[in-house]
């Protein structure tokens, strides 16, 4: 996912768009997405093959006063049980991050689980479920372990309707010593 440059600093793009070798006759979509501001400039390409179960999207943001770039390289491919996904986002200083994981549906929603990696080389461990009953009423939570097995954050969330009324509960909890725990959620593409 690109962010349209808003603030002073350099924002990190998510871009994803690896070339795939598809078959003849595959059904493939491209669509290409320019920002630019006085700062910034951006681009973002997403690919889709319905034939093969195959979404990429890659980017690519340049600072204009700096030429400082960011790109992003991004892949979901659909599977019998749900889909696998894969990001690696590179930031100008040439420090990399990298996701892998697997989304997998279940009777009333999903589960999702993966591992990441730091631009400092730290390991952590992603883990995440929603879920909806035929009533409205729902559930998501994530969580964010170290390499050595301990949570580094989580956060739930569930939702009840009953008589017309709405009722969210929230809980999050964090690591003491922990100021930012990096980021749960699957990537989009």
């Amino acid at each position: 996912m690109i962010k349209t440059p808003s603030k002073a600093r350099l924002l990190l793009v998510s871009i994803t768009a690896l070339a795939l070798a598809a078959p003849l006759g595959a059904q493939e979509k491209t669509r290409t997405k320019t920002y630019e501001s006085d700062r910034y400039t951006a681009t973002q390409t997403t690919t889709v093959n319905r034939d093969t179960g195959t979404a990429t999207r890659t980017g690519v943001a340049t600072n204009r006063q700096t030429g400082n770039t960011a790109t992003s390289i991004g892949v979901r491919q659909r599977t019998d049980t749900g889909s696998t996904v894969s990001l690696t986002q590179t930031g100008p200083q040439g420090r990399t991050r990298n996701l892998v994981g697997e989304r997998v549906r279940t009777d009333d929603g999903l589960t999702f689980s993966g591992t990441a990696t730091g631009r400092g080389g730290q390991s952590y461990g992603l883990a995440g479920s929603r879920s909806r009953d035929g009533q409205g009423n729902s559930q998501a939570s994530q969580s964010v372990t170290s390499s050595a097995g301990d949570t580094l954050a989580s956060r739930s969330r569930v939702t009840t309707r009953s008589n017309g009324m709405v009722s969210n509960t929230v809980t999050r909890s964090r690591a003491e010593g922990v100021s930012r725990p990096p980021r749960a959620r699957r990537p989009r593409g």
